[in-house]
């Protein structure tokens, strides 16, 4: 619903920050990686937001990459696991770090989040393993270079899902040569 918000910090919290934009102070909980990586209030950010909707109002979560969002809502999918102990998560563990606990069934990793158990951690490698990893092996992470590629496929008209199967083994850094890469799989 809400895919980014752009705007300036107006205030930081422990777990969230106000991002003022169009004259809107909007309240977004980030993951403590994320506060980390952010710059002091007054200066202009870019949040890639989830809205999730509850039965006593609405909360945005924010996250500095789009690869942070799809692992988001594939943990809150997950039998279980909800916002809260999603971010605790992603405070807690890096990207790679989690995508490695998947791929190796390490639950340790994962029960170092606050507020997640062991069978929690077993429940979240069994239901994700076959969702974040093609042919058992390899991950598909988007990073920082092939977001430009992942929203230009999505302007297009595809699917988040049928982008990033797309881009997964394509390097990224020349923009231009991989969305033509990207759409030529896309086309087959």
């Amino acid at each position: 619903m809400i895919d980014y918000i752009k705007g300036t910090i107006e205030e930081r919290g422990i777990d969230y920050v106000v991002v003022e934009t169009l004259g809107i102070g909007f309240k977004i909980i980030v993951p403590a990686s994320t506060l980390r990586e952010l710059p002091n209030t007054n200066d202009i950010i870019k949040l890639y937001t989830y809205l999730h909707v509850k039965e006593d109002g609405f909360q945005l979560y924010g996250f500095l990459t789009i690869n942070e969002v799809e692992i988001f809502k594939k943990l809150i999918a997950v039998n279980g696991v909800g916002p809260k102990a999603a971010i605790s998560i992603l405070s807690t563990i890096s990207i790679d770090n989690f995508y490695n606990a998947i791929k190796n069934g390490d639950s340790k990793i994962i029960e170092k989040s606050p507020g997640i158990g062991k069978k929690t951690a077993q429940r979240i490698i069994l239901e994700l393993k076959d969702k974040l990893f093609i042919n058992n092996s390899e991950s598909v992470k988007i990073d920082d270079a092939s977001e430009d590629v992942l929203n230009a496929l999505l302007s297009l008209g595809y699917t988040r899902q049928e982008s990033i199967s797309a881009l997964y083994g394509i390097d990224c850094t020349d923009t231009e040569n991989a969305l033509r890469e990207a759409l030529k799989k896309l086309m087959k």
